[in-house]
C-alpha cells in the first residue's frame, strides 16, 4: 500500500514538470509583441497565407509580381521596432487592417508549408488574439510532444531527453519556441527524432512501433518547418543508429523501414523547399570570396555561434542585447553538463559524440564558407541550437540520473539556469515596454506598450521564475522519491547479469 502511495505520488510529482515548463513558455510568449521574432515580417504574412487566399487575411494582389498577396498592413508594420532597440513596441498601430500588398512571403516556397499552413489555422481578423494563440499552441506542442516522448521512452533514455532541453533552452529557445518563427518547430523535431530512434533501437514489441512512429511525426514537423531540420532529423539518425544498432537485431527490417521513413518525409520536403539551396551555395553567396586567413578565424570562433545560443547574442531581430550574467550562467550549465556526461565513454558514445561536436562545429564553418561570409554574419545562433541540443543529449547518454544528476549538481543547475532565465526575460520585457534607454527594476514602470490582456509585466517575470524554479525542484523530489528509489534497487537486484550495461546507459529517471 506505501509503494503504492508512493508511486502515485511520483507520478504526480511528474505530471507537474511538464505544466511549470509550459506556464514558463507561455509567459515568455507575453514578453514581447507581435512581429518580434525574426523574420517576421516574412513569416506571419506566410502564415496569413498559409492556406491560400481568403477573404480579409490573404487576398491576391492586382498588378503584381508573381508570389505577391495583399495581406492586413498590421503584419507589415509589426516589426516598426525591429533594429531599434531603443524604440518600444508602442510604434506599432494594431487596428491597422486595411490590406496592403507585399512581395516577401512564402508563395514562392524558401521554405516547407506544413508550418505556416499549420499557423495559418489560428489566423484571423485580430492580429494580436491571433499571434497569441498561435504562441500558446507551439508552447503546448512543444510541452505536450516531449511528455508524450518522456512517457514513451525507456527508462534509461529519459535523462538524455529532459536534460538536453533544460541545459538549451535558456534564453533563445524559451524565445524562439513559443513564437511564429519555423525554427519552433525544428528545436521540437531535433530533439526528439534522435532520441526516440535510438529508443526504438533498444526496446521491443509495441513499445518500439510506437517509438518509431513519434520519430516519424517529429521529423515530418520539422521538416516541414525547416529545410535544415529536415537534414538534422537524417542526422539524428544516424546518431541513434551509432549509439544503439546491433547486428543481432532481430528486427532490422523494421528498423530499416522506420530509417526509411525519416529519410523519405526528410528529403520530400528538403526537395520542396527553396531554402535548400543554401546548402549548395550558401545564404549570400555572391560576395567576395573569403581569404585563407578568414577561413582559419571562422573556424577558430565557431564556438561564439554555441554560446551566442545561450545569450552571448541578441534576441529578438538581435537587437536585445542580454546582461553577460546570462551567457555567463547559460553557458556554464551547458559544458558542466556535457563535461559530467563524458565522464565515461565507450567506442560507440565516443563515435556518437565526434559526429555531434563535428557537425556543431562543421555546418556552420561549411556554411559560412559557402556564404562567403565571417563568424557575426549571414549565420545565425538559431541555425545551430538544434544541433547543440543533440551534442548535450549524445554526452548524457549512459548516466544514472539517480547518482549522478541529483541533489547538489541538479540544484546548482537550476539556479544558475533560473537566474539567467529571470535575467533574460526581464531584459527582453523591459526592452519592448520602453526601450533600452529607461531601466528600472520593475519591467513594466513607465510602460509605453503592453497586452491588452495579460499579467502585469512584473507579474509575467514573476510567474515565470517561480514556474522554472519548479522545475528544477520537481525532478529533484522525483528523483529523491522513494517508489523511484525501490525501482532502482529492485532493477538492480532482479537483473545482476545486466547491472554494469544498465550502469552504462542510465537508470530510470527524468
Amino acid at each position: 500500500m506505501q509503494a503504492q502511495r508512493n508511486g502515485r505520488r511520483r507520478i504526480l510529482l511528474l505530471a507537474t514538470a511538464p505544466v511549470l515548463l509550459l506556464i514558463t513558455l507561455i509567459m515568455w510568449a507575453l514578453a514581447s509583441p507581435v512581429g518580434s521574432s525574426p523574420d517576421d515580417n516574412f513569416h506571419l504574412p506566410s502564415i496569413w497565407c498559409g492556406l491560400g487566399d481568403r477573404d480579409g487575411l490573404c487576398e491576391a494582389a492586382p498588378d503584381a509580381v508573381d508570389g505577391a498577396r495583399q495581406v492586413p498592413a498590421s503584419l507589415i508594420t509589426a516589426s516598426c521596432y525591429a533594429f531599434a532597440p531603443e524604440q518600444s513596441g508602442d510604434c506599432w498601430n494594431p487596428q491597422d487592417d486595411e490590406m496592403h500588398v507585399v512581395e516577401r512571403l512564402n508563395t514562392q516556397r524558401l521554405y516547407p508549408p506544413l508550418f505556416y499552413a499549420a499557423m495559418s489555422v489560428f489566423a484571423g481578423p485580430d492580429v494580436e488574439a491571433s499571434v497569441m494563440a498561435m504562441r500558446i499552441a507551439n508552447s503546448v506542442l512543444f510541452v505536450g510532444f516531449l511528455t508524450a516522448v518522456f512517457c514513451a521512452l525507456p527508462r534509461r533514455l529519459r535523462p538524455p531527453l529532459v536534460i538536453s532541453a533544460l541545459a538549451t533552452i535558456v534564453p533563445l529557445g524559451l524565445f524562439i519556441i513559443p513564437s511564429t518563427n519555423p525554427t519552433s518547430w525544428t528545436l521540437l523535431s531535433t530533439a526528439t527524432v534522435w532520441v526516440t530512434f535510438l529508443g526504438g533501437l533498444q526496446s521491443t514489441g509495441r513499445q518500439r512501433l510506437v517509438l518509431f512512429g513519434l520519430s516519424a511525426v517529429a521529423t515530418l514537423l520539422g521538416a516541414g518547418a525547416r529545410a535544415d531540420a529536415a537534414a538534422f532529423a537524417v542526422f539524428g539518425v544516424i546518431v541513434a543508429c551509432v549509439l544503439g544498432l546491433r547486428r543481432r537485431d532481430r528486427s532490422l527490417i523494421l528498423t530499416a523501414a522506420a530509417a526509411l521513413i525519416v529519410v523519405v518525409i526528410s528529403i520530400g520536403f528538403y526537395l520542396s523547399s527553396g531554402q535548400s539551396g543554401a546548402v549548395v551555395s550558401g545564404l549570400a553567396p555572391d560576395q567576395v570570396p573569403l581569404t585563407f586567413a578568414q577561413h582559419l578565424k571562422n573556424l577558430l570562433e565557431i564556438p561564439t555561434l554555441w554560446v551566442g545560443a545561450l545569450g552571448g547574442w541578441g534576441l529578438g531581430w538581435l537587437d536585445t542585447l542580454m546582461p553577460g550574467s546570462v551567457t555567463v550562467l547559460a553557458t556554464a550549465v551547458f559544458f558542466g553538463v556535457i563535461a559530467i556526461g563524458i565522464h565515461r565513454l565507450d567506442g560507440r558514445k565516443t563515435t556518437a559524440l565526434v559526429l555531434a561536436v563535428g557537425a556543431a562545429w562543421g555546418v556552420p564553418f561549411v556554411l559560412l564558407a559557402q556564404s562567403n561570409a565571417v563568424v557575426g554574419t549571414q549565420v545565425q545562433p538559431r541555425y545551430i541550437l538544434p544541433l547543440l541540443v543533440i551534442l548535450i543529449g549524445v554526452a548524457v547518454v549512459g548516466t544514472d540520473a539517480t547518482r549522478t544528476w541529483r541533489g547538489a549538481r541538479l540544484l546548482v543547475s537550476g539556479i544558475a539556469l533560473t537566474a539567467a532565465m529571470g535575467l533574460a526575460l526581464h531584459t527582453n520585457i523591459r526592452r519592448y515596454t520602453t526601450g533600452v534607454d529607461d531601466q528600472a527594476l520593475d519591467p513594466g514602470e513607465r510602460a509605453e506598450w503592453w497586452w491588452t490582456v495579460a499579467p502585469s509585466p512584473l507579474a509575467t517575470l514573476l510567474i515565470a521564475v517561480i514556474a522554472f524554479a519548479g522545475v528544477f525542484v520537481v525532478l529533484e523530489l522525483a528523483l529523491r522519491s522513494p517508489a523511484r528509489q525501490s525501482a532502482v534497487q529492485a532493477e538492480e537486484s532482479n537483473t545482476p547479469s545486466q547491472a554494469a550495461g544498465e550502469a552504462s546507459l542510465g537508470a530510470a529517471a527524468p
